[in-house]
């Protein structure tokens, strides 16, 4: 046997326990819509059109924008519409909480298209300005992030609406297999790194932020959907040369004027992540985040097993000089501009130990190579991070953010095996931006919920969109606290 899933016996026993039943069984609640507060009026009026009008007309004026907010809100409170001026406050006038206050302006920002604000939007002028500078970023984007990496796909019936195929690339240590892709072996020593594209469909129509749709048996779905599921479409395998190439063109499909923007993010998955999955998720952070740059995963040979943990850990160790070369490439010979990496869980002993060996490698005094470094609920050695490996890999990023919460049960099983881990308890370090999200509601038995929950959870994505904006975490609706005399921050709850 390959794989020693035996020797993670105690670990792997605990982990089913808390994992098993999260497939499928999360609670419609955590993921269903907005709901009006009136039962009398339905959700698809609050947010109505002005009469006779195109919506794609009313978003060049700012006077159209401002009276479909104010009956949008008037509508929503169950007042008069001539009450609400652009100097009313959600909070002081319409005596809103902060429930009230977020649901109304995720329902006006959805009918508009544009991603609902990381900060909180109290008053009407503020709600407009914000639409009109989120729709002036998407028109000077020209047809925007979604359409560079991806298109529309109507549905065999015509629906305009079907589906959305999302491009990502990818990078893999993975054993080639004919019959799924990439197994959860490691690749041969004659090519040890495979790269390409994936195409998968996203479906538009039932999609929620945050979620991947799949087939459940408590529904009595037996088989993939592209109306229903996100489904892995294609895989189509390239030479470094030729991913390379795929991305210049890419990046030159995205320019603007003489400005080319060479923008792009590296996921590396965590532990029990077979290849389809890890294709699946990366292309749903691309979705959701509506990133304007190269979705790009590394996928090395996770199993994709709970009873293979030790042996996982082994195999995204083996796969560190992979990491670490391909980060290289991307920089140096793909040329990509703004480079961040997000790892996920046993994905961040593969970054974090990379980018160690990048940094006692680099010339003093290099500067930052990379945009963002995201470590999501890390399962890497605190103290190992935080006393020999910090100190020197801090200065290969602009801005290093780290996502914990202290309902990860997944983290808090693995410490059976290992040392404390990094984000459990939580863990601050100076030039790190810690933000917890141990206020974030998570379903107890769901592992997406609670180990996850950074790319499950609306309040955390919309925090990560603000970190791979270029947003510091004061401007992120983040609540500063203090712990050993140094600031973190926190998410507030929904």
């Amino acid at each position: 046997m390959n794989k020693r899933a035996f020797s993670a016996a105690t670990f792997s026993v605990g982990l089913f326990f808390v994992t098993s039943i999260s497939v499928s069984a999360t609670p419609a609640l955590n993921n269903a819509p907005f709901t009006a507060r009136s039962q009398d009026i339905p959700q698809h009026d609050l947010l109505v059109r002005l009469d006779g009008q195109d919506a794609n007309q009313q978003t060049g004026a700012s006077t159209t924008i401002l009276e479909d907010v104010k009956r949008a809100i008037a509508r929503y409170f169950g007042v008069s519409k001539d009450t609400i001026t652009e100097d009313s406050h959600l909070w002081d006038d319409l005596s809103a909480d902060p429930m009230d206050a977020f649901e109304i302006v995720a329902m006006i920002c959805e009918t508009h298209d544009v991603e609902p604000p990381s900060i909180e939007l109290n008053t009407v002028r503020a709600i407009v300005d914000y639409i009109k500078r989120a729709k002036g970023r998407a028109l000077a984007a020209g047809t925007g992030a979604r359409k560079l990496f991806g298109h529309p796909e109507s549905t065999p019936s015509g629906d305009k609406q079907g589906v959305f195929i999302q491009k990502i690339f990818y990078a893999t240590t993975r054993r080639l297999e004919a019959t799924k892709y990439f197994s959860g072996e490691r690749a041969p020593r004659q090519k040890v790194v495979s790269y390409g594209r994936c195409e998968v469909s996203i479906p538009v129509a039932v999609h929620r932020k945050g979620r991947i749709e799949r087939p459940s048996v408590l529904s009595f779905e037996w088989q993939e959907d592209p109306r229903k599921h996100m489904v892995l479409r294609k895989v189509q395998s390239f030479s470094w040369e030729g991913l390379a190439s795929e991305l210049d063109e890419t990046f030159a499909q995205s320019s603007s004027g003489d400005v080319v923007r060479r923008n792009a993010f590296v996921f590396v998955h965590g532990f029990n992540v077979s290849f389809d999955k890890a294709a699946r998720r990366t292309a749903q952070i691309a979705y959701d985040l509506n990133y304007d740059g190269a979705p790009i995963m590394f996928s090395w040979p996770s199993n994709g097993s709970l009873l293979a943990y030790l042996s996982d850990r082994e195999d995204v160790e083996w796969s560190v000089p992979y990491i670490e070369r391909f980060l290289r490439d991307l920089v140096d010979k793909a040329r990509v501009q703004r480079l961040s990496l997000i790892a996920h869980s046993m994905g961040n002993q593969g970054l974090i130990r990379a980018l160690h060996r990048i940094a006692l490698k680099a010339d003093v005094g290099i500067g930052p190579l990379f945009e963002n470094v995201i470590l999501a609920a890390p399962d890497f050695d605190a103290r190992v991070f935080t006393e020999q490996i910090a100190p020197s890999v801090l200065a290969l990023a602009k801005r290093w953010t780290l996502y914990a919460s202290d309902k990860d049960k997944a983290l808090d099983a693995s410490t059976v095996l290992s040392a404390r881990r990094l984000g459990l308890p939580l863990s601050v370090t100076e030039g790190i931006d810690t933000v917890d999200a141990s206020d974030i509601d998570v379903t107890p038995w769901s592992v997406p919920d609670f180990h996850s929950y950074y790319a499950s959870k609306q309040r955390v994505i919309n925090d990560l969109i603000g970190v791979l904006n270029g947003l510091a975490p004061g401007d992120r609706d983040l609540a500063p606290r203090i712990k050993d005399r140094l600031r973190y921050w926190a998410l507030r709850p929904l």
